[in-house]
């Protein structure tokens, strides 16, 4: 015989998938960590390397579980201070980090001091080693000749506190450095490859270089002549940047001032002679490519060699500039 009536739902699938949503909710969740009959002994000073502070740098850890103890101590529970400094964490501080990471404080003991000293180590610059590579540095760089230079006193920040670790660095010119008087050049630090700071490194460069003097008084507008000059070593952080090394580039000029005996003869106290005046009839030459035509022109202005002045075309009466290249020459490019 058979029976027909209202059968109970089958909620098996259901209740399934339900457990297993459970689950994966209570993997996801924070699990808070287990620390019945923990007991924290606080250290009244640490001394730390790292950035961050771990639980067992502060305390002395005692347990049940020694895998547990393992894990809470690795716990971070404040950043350490800068190299060389100091700071106080008390224990209501770690309580709250100690929360923050799943720890249950409510079951552990703390015993010892309220606030622990902690103290970063530090590393100090190797001052002589940097000195060396920065000397290495600029004379790699510089212009000048090895031994025409004296590199002299090169300083830096030597209270500089850094990280334990390796240090590396690396030394930068300023831009459009000339490696003469004081120079400035970048030290980059690095410990264990990660940088650290950027600091400053001055450095004093003396140049010693020929440079010409005058040996007997030149009045203004006087002629130059190679009896009232000489060619002496001075150092060249100390003179003008248009002073002249060569005799042969003042013969012949005037100066225009009063100059006295032992100046350094520099290019703004003397003018070159003009080497065409008002009314010089000159050759003018004139490039064009391959060709170079050649005129006749009256000069409108006096000028002196490598200057432009204003020429009349003898023919055609147009003026032109053009550039002196010598007594009764000028030159035009087209």
């Amino acid at each position: 015989m058979m029976t027909h009536g209202i059968q109970p739902p089958d909620n098996t699938g259901k209740l399934g998938a339900g457990l297993i949503i459970m689950a994966a909710l209570c993997l996801l969740a924070p699990a808070a960590f287990s620390s019945d009959g923990t007991c924290l002994t606080l250290k009244a000073e640490s001394l730390v390397e790292q950035e961050s502070v771990r639980l067992s740098d502060i305390a002395t850890l005692t347990g049940p579980s020694e895998n547990q103890l393992k894990t809470l101590g690795a716990t971070i529970v404040a950043r350490a201070p800068q190299p060389g400094q100091t700071r106080f964490v008390g224990v209501d501080y770690m309580r709250i980090r100690l929360k923050q990471a799943g720890v249950d404080t409510a079951s552990i003991t703390f015993k010892g001091p309220s606030d622990v000293r902690i103290t970063r180590r530090s590393a100090t610059l190797p001052i002589q080693r940097i000195q060396r590579a920065v000397e290495t540095a600029i004379r790699s760089r510089m212009p000048w000749k090895n031994e025409d230079v004296v590199i002299g006193e090169i300083t830096l920040d030597e209270t500089l506190q850094l990280p334990t670790g390796r240090l590396t660095y690396r030394i930068e010119p300023s831009r459009n450095e000339d490696y003469l008087g004081r120079t400035n050049l970048a030290l980059h630090l690095f410990v264990d490859g990660e940088p650290v700071r950027k600091v400053w490194v001055n450095a004093d460069i003396s140049v010693m270089a020929d440079v010409v003097t005058v040996i007997r008084p030149l009045g203004k507008h006087a002629y130059i002549e190679r009896a009232d000059l000489s060619v002496e070593r001075r150092n060249l952080k100390d003179l003008s940047s248009d002073t002249i090394s060569r005799i042969e580039d003042a013969l012949g000029s005037r100066t225009t001032r009063m100059i006295y005996p032992q100046t350094v003869l520099q290019l703004s106290m003397f003018a070159s002679p003009p080497l065409v005046r008002r009314g010089d009839v000159v050759k003018v030459i004139a490039n064009a490519g391959p060709m170079i035509i050649t005129a006749t022109g009256v000069v409108k202005q006096q000028g002196g060699k490598g200057e432009m002045v204003r020429v009349e075309n003898t023919d055609s009466k147009r003026i032109i500039t053009a550039r002196v290249t010598g007594p009764g020459a000028v030159e035009v490019n087209f």
